[in-house]
């Protein structure tokens, strides 16, 4: 046989041979692709649930966190206008139920709910109770008499697809420094002191007297100045006490419920039932010579990073803090100048406190009191529980 006949042959038994190769491979390639595919998309179907089930529970997480603060605001407003702004006992006994005493809002509770509502379509409900670490520890947390000025609220949020949320946050009255005295300064308080009555004795009757000044640096008014008060028999005190008036100012700027841009006179801010915020920076925008307030009239706490000038019948009932230093130049009768409450300036080059003309300031603890409720609550500690 010749060898091309030879070569065909073999080659038509070879090929003869592999009948139903290409199909057994189609069929191996196809199930590999079906099994890729089938695992594409399980992974991806994973994938999905897992992002919506994420998003779900952050979603709840917002949402609880939004509710503790708005608990926090009106907790802070109902606590602003009770008989005793220093302490939430008035607050927690309104929130028992019909069994009388607090209960764990994570358990059986029928206290009141502190606020509730929808946001997203998750709905959440806040209830407060007292702190942590109120005594005695652990069960003095479901007392309603507040010792140590904080409280707890629990927030609870609840979602599509079984989300939940709970977040709990410790809150206290806002910390302001307790100052020694009716005036108080980091540098020197001078000027000229024939109309100057500083009254360190408590107006409001019944509160702790104070000095009625206090100088880290020297006290030289010059004239007959009149100063009483002090609970050690000194009225003008000066020493190392200091305070941190910076960090006050850091946290009570950003609730200001004004904000001064330029000097001003003739204006009113508050009332003696509406205490009010009031904040200028006087390097934003710049105003070199600081701030100047003429016949300006206010209840609550006026803060001032830089320089302060009063003049011009500038009555003030609260609290004054400023970084720079002050200059208080009344006039008499109706261009005296009346504070009723304390002034706390430092923490600038330069913090003197000067004293010239018809200025009387009067240490008043109610005043201090109302003004430092419109602070807001200062958040001790926040954790989400689940």
């Amino acid at each position: 046989m010749p060898t091309d006949q030879k070569q065909n042959l073999t080659l038509r038994k070879f090929v003869s041979n592999q009948k139903g190769f290409i199909l057994i491979a189609a069929l191996t390639l196809l199930t590999v692709l079906t099994l890729l595919g089938t695992t594409a998309y399980i992974l991806s179907s994973t994938d999905i649930r897992v992002g919506g089930n994420f998003r779900d529970s952050q979603l709840a997480l917002q949402v609880a966190m939004a509710g503790s603060e708005r608990a926090r605001q009106i907790i802070r407003e109902a606590n602003a206008t009770s008989t005793n702004p220093a302490s939430f006992s008035e607050e927690l006994a309104a929130l028992v139920g019909a069994n009388s005493t607090l209960n764990d809002p994570l358990s059986t509770t029928d206290d009141v709910v502190y606020t509730s509502g929808t946001m997203n379509n998750v709905s959440y409900v806040a209830y407060v109770t007292n702190d942590p670490q109120e005594p005695p520890v652990p069960t003095g947390w479901l007392s309603t008499t507040d010792s140590n000025k904080r409280a707890l609220i629990t927030s609870i949020a609840t979602g599509p697809n079984n989300s939940r949320a709970i977040v709990q946050t410790v809150v206290e009255v806002f910390p302001m420094v307790s100052s020694p005295a009716a005036v108080y300064t980091k540098g020197d308080i001078g000027g000229n002191g024939n109309a100057l009555t500083i009254d360190g004795n408590d107006a409001c009757n019944g509160g702790t007297n104070l000095n009625s000044a206090y100088a880290m640096g020297e006290w030289d008014p010059s004239g007959n100045p009149k100063t009483y008060g002090s609970p050690d028999g000194v009225p003008v005190e000066h020493g190392t006490t200091d305070l941190d008036i910076a960090g006050m100012i850091s946290q009570l700027k950003g609730s200001a419920d004004y904000t001064l841009t330029e000097d001003l006179e003739n204006a009113t801010y508050g009332s003696e039932t509406s205490y009010k915020t009031v904040y200028s920076n006087t390097s934003s925008p710049v105003n070199p010579n600081g701030l100047t307030l003429n016949n300006v009239k206010g209840w609550g706490i006026l803060i001032v990073e830089g320089d302060l000038n009063l003049g011009g019948g500038f009555t003030w009932n609260g609290i004054i803090l400023a970084t720079g230093s002050v200059t208080l130049n009344g006039g008499g009768g109706p261009n005296a100048i009346n504070i009723q409450g304390q002034l706390l300036s430092g923490t600038s080059t330069v913090t003197d406190v000067t004293l010239n003309g018809s200025n009387t300031i009067t240490y008043n603890s109610c005043n201090v009191k109302k003004a430092t409720a419109q602070a807001p609550l200062n958040v001790v500690s926040w954790k989400q529980n689940y």
